[in-house]
């Protein structure tokens, strides 16, 4: 999942230019609009869900030693490095009348789930080849293993961030935090129903889809994924791009050196990986632990898992009810532009019968700092627990900083992306456009998720909307549509700036794992864990993100302070 980044200051440069047709809107009613457009995530978190659960025990299950586990992780990152840019790049200028999301994010999908389904049924796909219970048939599914788990990170990395893309292209500026709020709820919702599904016996209440644990849930991630997106296909329009206007690219060398608070990521990886190994490790040592060593392994992944669902919940709740304490950029950099979020959709989500006062709600650059701290402080925790109920409970508790994660760095992004549409559109409508007369419309039924244009041409990033009582007015300029043509391309910069980190952390992972490990897997013999007083490897990369994570901190609250937020 994409971490930290500073935003953006893209009004202070001139944006590329695309011309659209077509309108951008949500089909359904208005208070379905958000989750329509987000619960793509639903599925996408399932599924980063089963794979940090299972992964790592599964590859070290067929053998594998950690370290090279550790290698074969570096997926992720090369993924996010090379395949995310690209897809943006190419997302970015198609011409497809379906849009210049929806395909690839289908697209995505059914790569993705091709590839799950490999995941779960490496053995069965292998023995078509080589027959079963042989050394061959163990060498080829170690390697369709390895190949399933790089195409699933290549086309999940895709599809989350198309979904990305297509939250930004179609809300907004002012609902940019709302809908990346509901994006994480999305999220939060999906991280609960993986992990509480990995707790359960699903062989004996499904035993049609598979006979362990990882083939059944890999052909529910597979459903969910693929439903969930051809919803959000059906139910988004996307402006159709016509023509591009090459204009100079916005000079980022200076905004770049802010992407580095992506450094927590360091610590991130880890976490999202290596959890089920840590809890399973200090399982294994506990002097109460008994049985086989199967059932010892088993036992400890599930453990794992349960501790990645506790903090799934405590994410989802953050992601629910800290909104309410947040206060948004957008209003300061909106300029002539204004709009009601009491008539946004979804907009403070919670009922709770009270305004949150003003004295106590906070810039979300503010609590994207103190976010790190609070990681940070989890991950020094490790130098104090040593039993299981400890462990768990340090897992749970990155829950909430890890519910600001996922929403707080795409609200930054997305305002900032959109905010140079907005200050290219209050130009336009005061006139300052001579190409062609404005259009006023006014309809008090005006959907604020659908601009109404003239001639089929997209205009409402340069439309102006005051609200008066009931009665929505829009000035229009019909003559070009601006629209943020490089949404994608920024947020491939900001991916890069996510898998950086992720490559030295992989990197330091394998050789922190070849260093304290004997090069057998802890499930292999448990006595050689307990008496041979193997130290538990993976607690050494979690206490080394402890020191990233306070690193981001300080970077968050500079740019918190330059941006004029921070308290």
């Amino acid at each position: 999942m994409p971490g930290g980044f500073g935003p953006l200051p893209l009004a202070e440069n001139q944006p590329r230019h695309g011309r659209t047709t077509g309108t951008s809107r949500i089909l359904g009613p208005r208070w379905a609009h958000f989750p329509t457009l987000t619960i793509g995530l639903l599925g996408v978190q399932i599924l980063w869900s089963v794979e940090m659960s299972y992964a790592s025990p599964y590859l070290l299950s067929l053998g594998l030693t950690k370290s090279n586990m550790a290698i074969v992780f570096l997926a992720g990152p090369v993924s996010g490095f090379v395949i995310a840019p690209l897809i943006g790049v190419l997302t970015d200028n198609s011409t497809s009348r379906w849009g210049r999301r929806r395909p690839y994010m289908l697209g995505g999908c059914l790569v993705c789930a091709a590839s799950m389904l490999l995941f779960g049924y490496t053995r069965e796909f292998a023995s078509i080849f080589t027959g079963r219970d042989n050394h061959t048939n163990d060498v080829v599914t170690v390697w369709l293993a390895i190949l399933s788990i790089y195409l699933v990170d290549f086309s999940v990395n895709v599809v989350q961030s198309v979904d990305r893309a297509l939250l930004v292209d179609t809300l907004p500026t002012a609902m940019q935090a709302s809908g990346n709020a509901w994006a994480a709820r999305m999220l939060g919702v999906g991280g609960i129903f993986g992990f509480f599904v990995g707790n359960l016996d699903l062989p004996s209440f499904l035993p049609f889809l598979g006979s362990s644990e990882l083939q059944v849930l890999s052909v529910i991630v597979s459903v969910l994924l693929l439903a969930g997106h051809f919803t959000t296909a059906a139910m988004v329009n996307e402006k159709v791009l016509v023509r591009s206007i090459e204009q100079s690219r916005p000079s980022l060398r200076a905004e770049l050196n802010r992407l580095f608070s992506s450094i927590a990521w360091l610590g991130w990886f880890p976490i999202l990986f290596y959890t089920t190994m840590y809890i399973s490790d200090i399982y294994a040592r506990s002097p109460s632990t008994s049985g086989t060593a199967e059932e010892i392994a088993a036992e400890g992944t599930r453990l794992g898992a349960r501790a990645l669902f506790f903090s799934a919940i405590l994410a989802l709740a953050t992601n629910v009810l800290l909104p309410l304490f947040t206060r948004s950029t957008a209003a300061k950099t909106r300029g002539h532009v204004r709009i009601d979020s009491s008539d946004v959709p979804g907009h403070a989500t919670v009922p709770l019968g009270f305004d949150v006062p003003a004295a106590l709600k906070f810039p979300l650059s503010t609590l994207w700092a103190w976010s790190h701290l609070l990681f940070g402080a989890c991950m020094l925790g490790t130098f104090y627990v040593s039993s299981v109920e400890g462990a768990i409970f340090l897992i749970a508790l990155t829950g909430i900083p890890w519910a600001v994660t996922q929403w707080a760095p795409f609200s930054l992004l997305g305002e900032a992306i959109l905010s140079s549409s907005a200050k290219a559109s209050t130009a336009m409508a005061l006139g300052l456009d001579d190409e062609a007369d404005p259009l006023l419309v006014e309809d008090p039924q005006l959907d604020l998720l659908e601009m109404k244009t003239e001639g089929g041409v997209d205009a409402d990033a340069a439309a102006r909307r005051s609200l008066s009582g009931q009665a929505g007015v829009i000035l229009v300029r019909a003559s070009s549509a601006v629209i943020p043509w490089h949404s994608y391309h920024l947020q491939g910069i900001h991916n890069i700036f996510i898998v950086i980190p992720q490559f030295l952390v992989t990197i330091l992972c394998a050789v922190v794992f070849a260093i304290f490990e004997s090069g057998m897997p802890d499930a292999a013999d448990r006595d050689a864990v307990t008496r041979g007083g193997r130290p538990n490897s993976v607690v050494y990369v979690f206490r080394l993100g402890a020191l990233w994570s306070f690193v981001a901190f300080l970077i968050c609250r500079r740019l918190a302070r330059e941006l004029g937020l921070g308290r």
